[in-house]
């Protein structure tokens, strides 16, 4: 649809749609306008406290002051909490399990360390080693070639 056709249309129904307005207004002031208004609209009753929610409120507030005030210290020895001991882990041996977790972690976090921090051995290696052996230790002039006495050729 083209942009002129639809503001076409919508031009229309905006004029339509005033008119019927313009028409509700005229006829408000008409005589019968002075006439007593009946309203025949049946409006839903206004929930008021009596809604399921502030009843529930009201009984989970009664259930909470009641608990509070009639339950047990926490220092009195009842039998629900002399049931739960019966059945829990002595504190010694989850302390046995932590310390011994404790240390595993620190070794295996030592392990990480040195298997992230570890190196190579600085080592030169030669494309061809056998060069070093090609040339003649005799009739070289002094300091032009350096002394590789002391060099060992690994293979690997």
């Amino acid at each position: 649809m083209s942009l002129a056709r639809a503001t076409l249309l919508l031009r229309q129904k905006h004029a339509v749609g005033s008119v019927s307005l313009i028409q509700r207004r005229f006829a408000s002031h008409d005589s019968h306008a002075h006439d007593e208004h009946h309203d025949d609209t049946h409006y839903a009753r206004e929930a008021g406290f009596s809604t399921p929610f502030w009843r529930h409120t009201v009984l989970l507030s009664l259930l909470a002051v009641g608990f509070y005030k009639w339950a047990p210290s926490p220092n009195q020895d009842v039998y629900l909490t002399r049931w739960l001991a019966q059945y829990m882990t002595p504190s010694e041996i989850w302390g046995a399990i932590n310390e011994k977790h404790l240390l595993l972690s620190q070794q295996a976090s030592d392990n990480t360390i040195l298997q992230t921090n570890a190196k190579r051995p600085n080592m030169h290696r030669y494309r061809y080693p056998q060069i070093l052996d090609t040339g003649s230790p005799h009739l070289q002039p002094v300091g032009r070639v350096p002394d590789m006495s002391s060099t060992v050729v690994r293979s690997g």
